[in-house]
């Protein structure tokens, strides 16, 4: 089996839902989506009301179009002008709430197969360690026979849809699960049912919605909670609030703690030539990775982690991670328009990722400029954070600090050294296509929301924004 395969009936009694008058009962679906512009024949679209828009309104177009079921609930349908058209189609399945009987749905898919199923959360770095396990299954098991979370479908729509891709040619399922609220890794955990579960780290990451990094260590640690007494619970001991990890975790579970040199996972000895050896159960690993940072390093002790509790061999876990090339707009390196060093770190920010890009070019070519933007999400901790990171960029040499924005300001002001404020991201390019020095290595860093991809766009190819 090579899809869902399932028929329209099956679906309904997973979802928990009632068929529409003059259904297909045995009409199979192979496919489920979300987005109506991805409906094709023998696909299951959810509905799904949303801030700007309600998926209701497009049921009725694709059904003339596909053959294809639809997850709705009557009351939203009601609403809709044409909602006798609607009211009067095949296929629906009427449930109270979409969004939770997709959950449902692909909670009950999930238990179709008897499988490994890793779960993955942390504040920074839980796609790298995801991606490198990843590469490390697919040398243990085969591309084909590892199914792993796409993009950033990590949430409570991701997720699920993330579970119904998968089948039968799966060996191993690497799901990573995200959360900005309490409560919803609890959910996402119980509904995956993972085998394997890890949190990389806890951090001012999404800080907004939480009263102090505790909170956010206990929200993080309900990806525990839906473990079997069966289950792994990998436990990273360099994490401070790894206490909190544990008073989550059922007692019958088996605990895996790695880290520190007093577990039997942890980084040996860091090698000349930039190589790391690793101390493991199976033996020692010696890993070269091809991306920066010492916070990656930590990011490749997860991944060996979790690969040790599939009984992957040491081979496969160094190759794996030794091809690991990591992400665009994650400390990519590319060339400026003059032949200087730009460091492309502006997928994302969160102050402990700041911190870590700005150890990462520590050996990089100098002077070492920094252009940092705006750090979001961070309720009553954004002073304070972006202080500390002022703070922080002068005792760790940056020759030259940069900021655009409102909060960025606030880094600017206790950074002590040479910087300058700007209004927007035009004129922070037009600054530097004027000044930055051809030996320069250039770290842009800010939250995905102030848009600094046209700063680095804008230096890559000489044109100001």
């Amino acid at each position: 089996m090579d899809n869902m395969d399932l028929t329209l009936i099956e679906v309904a009694k997973m979802c928990g839902g009632e068929l529409s008058p003059g259904s297909d009962e045995k009409l199979i679906i192979n496919d489920v989506v979300i987005d109506s512009r991805k409906a094709i024949d023998n696909t299951l679209f959810v509905a799904i009301l949303g801030e700007k828009q309600d998926g209701h309104e497009f049921v009725y177009d694709i059904s003339q179009k596909f053959k294809v079921a639809n997850l709705v609930n009557k009351e939203q349908i009601l609403k809709l002008a044409d909602a006798q058209s609607v009211l009067k189609l095949p296929n629906l399945i009427y449930v109270k709430d979409t969004v939770k009987a997709l959950g449902k749905l692909a909670s009950c898919y999930r238990q179709k197969f008897d499988i490994p199923v890793v779960g993955i959360t942390g504040s920074n770095g839980k796609t790298t360690v995801k991606e490198m396990l990843k590469l490390i299954c697919e040398q243990q098991f085969g591309a084909k026979h590892v199914l792993a979370t796409e993009g950033n479908l990590n949430n409570h729509l991701g997720m699920p849809l993330t579970l119904l891709k998968l089948n039968s040619t799966h060996k191993v399922a690497i799901i990573e699960m995200g959360m900005n609220h309490a409560g919803e890794l609890d959910y996402l955990s119980n509904l995956a049912k993972p085998t394997i579960t890890l949190v990389n780290n806890v951090l001012l990451a999404h800080a907004g919605f939480f009263n102090e990094i505790e909170d956010i260590a206990r929200a993080k640690a309900e990806i525990y909670h839906g473990l079997s007494n069966t289950g792994v619970a990998c436990i990273n001991t360099l994490e401070p609030h790894y206490p909190i990890f544990e008073e989550n975790i059922a007692p019958k579970i088996k605990r895996f703690y790695y880290g520190d040199n007093k577990t039997a996972c942890y980084v040996k000895a860091k090698k000349a030539d930039g190589s790391i050896c690793v101390a493991t159960p199976i033996g020692d690993l010696t890993v070269k990775l091809q991306v920066l940072g010492e916070h990656n390093e930590k990011n490749a002790l997860s991944a060996i982690a979790l690969a040790l509790n599939l009984n992957c061999d040491p081979t496969n876990i160094e190759n794996g991670l030794n091809n690991y090339q990591g992400f665009a707009r994650r400390l990519e390196q590319k060339t400026a328009f003059n032949g200087a060093l730009i460091i492309d770190d502006s997928y994302n920010a969160n102050p402990a990722s700041v911190k870590a890009a700005i150890l990462a070019i520590e050996e990089l070519p100098k002077p070492h400029w920094l252009i940092l933007a705006d750090l979001r999400e961070l309720g009553k901790f954004e002073n304070q954070a972006h202080e500390e990171i002022g703070r922080f960029a002068s005792e760790n040499k940056i020759d030259k600090l940069l900021t655009v924005g409102e909060l960025a300001a606030i880094a600017n002001k206790t950074f002590i050294g040479d910087k300058l404020h700007f209004i927007s991201n035009r004129d922070v390019v037009k600054y530097c296509l004027d000044n930055l020095p051809k030996t320069a290595t250039l770290l842009i860093k800010g939250s995905l929301s102030t848009n600094l991809k046209e700063v680095v766009n804008g230096l890559l190819k000489l044109e100001a924004v």
